[in-house]
């Protein structure tokens, strides 16, 4: 009976919660009451505070910054593992809008190309985007020279395409004929640093999300390698997994083509 007790208790106060962040009451970037207050509000242990607020974060709802509280997070990209979609194509099939800045567009030296798994000549670039507004990831491709050369006429026209707020570099490929056929991705997660925190509205320290992909065309040509890099609170990332003889066959695959990626390494 107070194992069922305890559970009923931590539900509720995760319910009352979540229902205050979905009504308006809390929003993004509010911090919650300390998990003393909550304990003496509800009259309930600190563990059972502490357990509902775990419940929040793995639903994307809140995340804990250390040495500084509970906060409502911001609408997560909700990313599902075996979907090839574009950012913009994930956060529109989230329902919310999408933008995007350019940073800066440059010629990859024969070292970044390399460390990208990109055989040189290749172009550099960064983006900085956009979900509902909020600034909530940086990416930065390298596009092998002979992708660039078709997806744009020049230097003036690349930057004139990639300032558009409604870029995408997917599309951009598929109207020049280049269709992404399969991608590999690594997920890794380490501290935003100063220059990034900047850029995300974020502090220096925070969690972020490390993704690196490279996709591919039909041939097995590669049409890009993207370093993004996610506010935590920004990036929800579902695998559906298997117990039995289909997962470690899953597994070996993974690891497998996990080879492919050459030698980059998260910064």
């Amino acid at each position: 009976m107070k194992a069922n007790a305890a559970v009923t208790r931590y539900l509720i106060l995760a319910n009352d919660l979540r229902a205050r962040i979905e009504n308006g009451t809390l929003v993004p970037g509010d911090r919650l009451p300390s998990e003393t207050e909550l304990a003496s509000q509800y009259g309930f242990s600190r563990g059972t505070v502490i357990k509902a607020i775990e419940l929040l974060v793995g639903e994307g709802l809140v995340n804990r910054r250390q040495g500084s509280g509970s906060y409502v997070s911001g609408r997560s990209l909700h990313r599902r593992a075996g979907k090839l979609l574009s950012f913009t194509d994930t956060v529109k099939e989230d329902g919310h809008k999408t933008s995007q800045r350019l940073l800066d567009l440059h010629r990859a030296d024969q070292a970044t190309a390399q460390e990208f798994g990109v055989a040189p000549p290749a172009r550099s670039f960064r983006r900085l985007r956009y979900v509902n507004g909020v600034a909530c990831a940086i990416h930065r491709s390298v596009v092998p020279q002979s992708v660039f050369g078709r997806l744009f006429s020049g230097n003036a026209d690349a930057e004139d395409q990639l300032s558009r707020p409604d870029f995408s570099l997917y599309l951009q490929m598929e109207q020049c004929g280049l269709r992404v056929n399969e991608a590999r991705e690594r997920v890794t997660a380490r501290m935003i640093t100063a220059t990034e925190a900047e850029l995300l509205d974020a502090h220096k320290g925070d969690p972020a999300i490390m993704v690196f992909r490279v996709s591919y065309s039909e041939s097995g040509e590669i049409l890009e390698a993207v370093e993004a890099t996610y506010r935590a609170d920004f990036y929800t990332y579902d695998m559906h997994l298997v117990r039995g003889p289909a997962a470690t066959d899953v597994g070996l695959r993974i690891a497998a083509t996990s080879e492919g990626f050459s030698n980059r390494q998260p910064r």
